[in-house]
């Protein structure tokens, strides 16, 4: 069974609703057999950025293997101004080998200040929509932190794509989230098993068999029960946590409201 597809917000296409988020891959001694297990399964959505130590390269080391790969490639930038911003496109153009990237995002925006600095005159925002008219960039998005900052991104109508933060441990992003799809953005989660640490606690626990309901599969079905998430993109540094991914994935079942809160229970008490 293939990996479910949603709609990529208003741009007119779908994609699989599992991506991958490679941050921390390159620091795996199975980094590339990570990567060729990703596309192997079908995942054709890919996170990295720029300061991503080591992930453009792998992927661009990875894609050149298979030129033939239909891979939907996302990048970001952390400056803040439009020189800057089209000089970090360039690089991650040559380093990843795309002529055109597929989504370029300005990278945890998350501070009014941060999103006075890309918004203003000779901003960030301005390289990106130079970027895409000299056709280095399909579409632009934002990633951030802030639920506030998330909302003016959403209110000013100048982004395809919102990365966001939303989990069992993260569930207050959902009106956002919400918000974001029916004004047209595809929503792209990150952290969807938690991050800073909480899955290898998990995992700990289930190896005790302590683990009860707060399980990564669970955590998958979890964020995927809203209809409002276009792609999630859990991080991978293992080709066996790509096929358990999948696997979760593929035998996804929508979580009935009691079982998300017995779920969000479970992810507050998982440290106590």
């Amino acid at each position: 069974m293939p990996i479910p597809l949603r709609p990529f917000g208003a741009a007119g296409f779908e994609l699989p609703v599992l991506g991958l988020g490679a941050m921390d891959t390159p620091h795996s001694p199975e980094a590339e057999a990570t990567v060729r297990a990703a596309l192997d399964a079908g995942i054709r959505f890919i996170d990295t950025a720029r300061d991503y130590e080591g992930s453009e390269y792998l992927l661009g080391s990875v894609l050149r293997e298979r030129p033939a790969a239909e891979v939907f490639l996302a990048s970001k930038t952390f400056r803040r101004t439009a020189a800057s911003a089209q000089y970090e496109i360039d690089r991650s153009r040559q380093v990843l080998g795309r002529e055109t990237i597929d989504l370029y995002q300005l990278h945890d925006v998350s501070t009014p200040e941060a999103w006075a600095q890309v918004m203003a005159p000779g901003g960030a925002l301005e390289g990106l929509r130079d970027a895409v008219d000299r056709g280095a960039i399909r579409f632009i998005g934002i990633s951030t932190h802030s639920l506030e900052v998330a909302r003016l991104a959403i209110a000013s109508g100048a982004f395809a794509a919102i990365m966001l933060e939303y989990s069992a441990f993260y569930p207050e992003s959902l009106p956002v989230l919400e918000l974001a799809a029916d004004r047209g953005l595809a929503v792209i989660v990150m952290r969807p098993l938690g991050g800073s640490g909480r899955t290898s606690a998990i995992r700990g626990r289930m190896a005790r068999g302590e683990a009860g309901p707060l399980t990564p599969a669970n955590l998958l079905r979890y964020v995927l029960t809203c209809p409002a998430v276009s792609v999630v993109i859990p991080g991978a540094r293992y080709p066996d946590r790509i096929r358990a991914n999948v696997a979760a994935v593929e035998a996804f079942v929508p979580m009935s409201p009691a079982e998300m809160r017995e779920l969000e229970r479970a992810a507050v008490a998982l440290y106590d």
